[in-house]
């Protein structure tokens, strides 16, 4: 059942850092879903990591999976994964 209330969404300097070197359209389309995230950070789409259930994993866009922890009305996004196609060894057809 997804959990209504708006949690307050914050970040590690980590994940700020690679939220930062987003281009604006990437930021914009990056935005989005977590918006959506800190209205339910439980949805069926993302899963746990861990142990527990508070500690989480999900595919925010195409392009950009992050891990977050759930707690007392706060959603922290510890790590985003954002690869850059500028160091890609061999691109595919």
């Amino acid at each position: 059942m997804p959990h209504q209330d708006l949690h307050e969404v914050l970040y590690t300097e980590q994940a700020a850092r690679e939220r930062d070197r987003l281009d604006p359209a990437r930021r914009a389309s990056f935005e989005k879903p977590v918006d959506l995230l800190a209205r339910d950070p439980y949805t069926e789409l993302s899963r746990p990591v861990g142990a527990g259930e508070q500690d989480r994993e999900i595919r925010l866009t195409s392009r950009i999976v992050a891990e977050y922890m759930v707690s007392r009305g706060r959603l922290l996004l510890v790590a985003l994964r954002i690869p850059d196609d500028a160091d890609i060894l061999l691109v595919e057809d």
